[in-house]
């Protein structure tokens, strides 16, 4: 068993990974959109009436993106969110987990 495996059989540290690749796959996707938008920093900030820094803490993860600032973001943008939640099995034999199929939810 790897370390990482014997980490995430404790509930906290795996929810707490859980959380991160949740922060982190919604923080890409946005800053992926913005470049397909061609949408700067400064530009986005102007849109939801925020300073720039404010939009970098949020893009850099040094600030808490709440569900209503990704929406926010999101609209200003021309986007809304499709959620899909799969559901975490164990892999036999291993402490680690997989996903596996989705369920969505729009």
């Amino acid at each position: 068993m790897s370390l990482l495996e014997k980490y995430m059989e404790d509930p906290e540290v795996a929810r707490l990974v859980v959380q991160g690749e949740l922060i982190m796959e919604v923080t890409e996707t946005l800053c992926k959109l913005l470049e397909k938008e061609k949408v700067s920093r400064k530009e986005l900030a102007e849109r939801l009436g925020k300073t720039k820094g404010f939009v970098s803490q949020l893009l850099n993860g040094g600030r808490n993106l709440t569900l209503r600032t990704v929406a926010d973001i999101l609209h200003v943008l021309g986007y809304k969110v499709s959620l899909t939640a799969y559901k975490i099995e164990r892999n036999e034999g291993s402490g680690t987990s997989a996903r596996r199929k989705g369920a969505h939810a729009a």
